[in-house]
């Protein structure tokens, strides 16, 4: 596959979970326009405070917040994170984001680098050792509250661009 037609690919897939996501969202009317705006300058002070490790992108989500592994409520997701922090670091890059007030939608890329030896196969699926990397691409769909907190992160499972793997920086 060419990149264009990669491209272009990708912009379907996007749309189409775009307007199917769209389709379960209610149309909130006047309620609508009274919620904050999660914006793309939202986004990307969310998305720092997550490549810096800093637990307080926490602060964006609804108390109540059900997140795409299965975590339930804000303190279960700070507890995930606070668990997997010692053993890897994350990066994501954001390659397309769109949002209005019910809603926003990303396209990213994600790198996992473990930077300690991990031997709890229950965080990652496997033990890992420090120097190994792994990278993904995914899609991510947020549905905001009245406040515009995020309320819901769904999305389809990641597509591995690179298994774990050794890899020096």
């Amino acid at each position: 596959m060419t990149q264009a037609e990669f491209g272009h690919h990708r912009r379907q897939v996007l749309m189409a979970s775009l307007a199917g996501a769209a389709a379960l969202v209610p149309l909130g009317g006047a309620a609508a326009a009274s919620r904050a705006r999660f914006d793309r300058a939202a986004y990307d002070r969310y998305i720092g405070l997550m490549n810096a490790g800093d637990l307080r992108f926490i602060d964006c989500y609804a108390p109540d917040v059900t997140f795409v592994m299965n975590l339930h409520g804000r303190a279960a997701v700070a507890a995930f994170y606070a668990r997997q922090r010692p053993y890897v670091k994350e990066r994501l890059d954001v390659l397309f984001f769109c949002s209005d007030t019910t809603g926003a939608a990303a396209e990213v890329h994600s790198e996992l680098r473990c930077i300690k030896d991990c031997d709890d196969s229950a965080i990652f699926g496997r033990p890992l050792k420090a120097g190994e990397v792994q990278r993904i691409h995914g899609y991510l769909f947020y549905v905001l509250n009245e406040q515009g907190l995020i309320a819901d992160i769904k999305g389809p499972p990641p597509i591995v661009l690179q298994p774990w793997r050794l890899e020096t920086e």
